[in-house]
């Protein structure tokens, strides 16, 4: 049975005809105007309160700004934004909006005129670093002697990794506002305690040692004491590519487990761990880096006979347990303060 439209006094199944619907539904809702806050520094945008990185450039941002406040009907399927952007200076815009959809069957359409308007002003995190603003310092030094520069080359690269991976996170105060080469190593200055105890964990990781952090009252704000964590990565005496003597077996050390040195025997070719006082105590008789190329004389079972490149003398040295030699074979040998070795 039909009924009649209370609005056009056509014909309707229940109600409103559609054509009434069509012409009474709003199908889009659009604000007069909009605000988006942008740092010129950074780039990133002010959302709901809090600041937020994005790569998007200025016209991405003001049309992913649009979509958010713009409401769309719930029965609107197939739905279409179309948004064209004309600029009224370096921070107005004009957006004119149109919207195409599926209503109940029938193809609608709306459009809409917005405003925009672009503030730039500084966000917390590059006000902090312009501000000079840190919590931390991680602290790098070896015992007894410097890193080598090709150790804090790779602190540093390690500390630039995780701020940026941090930053990316959401974690706006993981940055490196500097660092500094001091005597006996580097200071890395962070944004965040937990910044630099991340880095300070991962230095210790890569090339062992320990870390002793330490807290210190530096002021009062707001009526809040404020404090900053030192890390200091003391990394091991002895580092990868050592060789070194420790309870009469000469060793090459390959890596650090913790606070434990691992370590090859140049004779009998194990693998194994020693102490952190066995480490202390160990005389550091050479450098693997620094080995050469040789040539191999002859072989027996216990004994290699073997090219000295420096002085064109053969020389004999311990044969390595487990290593294939045969005459002509090239090796890497090793001047040492207790004698020559081949490094495996």
């Amino acid at each position: 049975m039909k009924s009649i439209c209370p609005r056009c006094g056509g014909a309707s199944d229940d109600g409103l005809c559609l054509s009434c619907i069509l012409e009474t539904t709003e199908f889009m809702v659009c604000p007069d105007q909009i605000e988006l806050v942008v740092c010129p520094v950074c780039g990133s945008i002010l959302d709901r309160g809090r600041w937020r990185q994005s790569d998007s450039d200025l016209d991405e941002l003001i049309r992913d700004a649009l979509f958010k406040k713009i409401s769309v009907h719930h029965e609107l399927e197939d739905v279409e934004l179309e948004i064209l952007l004309h600029p009224r200076g370096s921070t107005r815009f004009v957006a004119d909006v149109h919207l195409s959809g599926m209503f109940r069957g029938a193809i609608v359409h709306s459009d809409c005129q917005i405003r925009v308007r672009v503030s730039r002003r500084t966000c917390d995190r590059c006000s902090r670093i312009s501000g000079r603003y840190f919590e931390g310092i991680v602290q790098v030094r070896r015992s007894e002697r410097p890193p080598e520069e090709s150790d804090l080359s790779e602190a540093r690269e390690i500390a630039q990794s995780l701020a940026a991976a941090g930053y990316k996170k959401g974690d706006r105060l993981a940055f490196i506002q500097d660092i500094k080469d001091v005597r006996g190593g580097i200071d890395i200055i962070v944004g965040s305690t937990q910044l630099g105890r991340h880095i300070a964990k991962t230095i210790a990781q890569r090339f062992g040692g320990r870390v002793q952090e330490s807290v210190k009252l530096v002021g009062c704000r707001d009526g809040k004491d404020i404090f900053r964590t030192t890390m200091l990565v003391r990394l091991p005496r002895l580092r990868k590519g050592d060789v070194i003597y420790s309870k009469g077996t000469v060793m090459e050390v390959v890596g650090f487990e913790g606070r434990r040195t691992a370590v090859v025997s140049l004779d009998k070719g194990e693998r194994f761990f020693i102490s952190e006082d066995e480490a202390d105590a160990a005389e550091i008789i050479g450098d693997s880096s620094k080995a050469r190329k040789s040539v191999v004389i002859s072989v027996d079972e216990s004994v290699v006979e073997v090219l000295d490149p420096e002085s064109y003398r053969t020389v004999l040295t311990i044969r390595p347990a487990g290593m294939k030699l045969e005459s002509g074979a090239e090796v890497k040998v090793l001047h040492t303060d207790r004698g020559m070795f081949l490094l495996y």
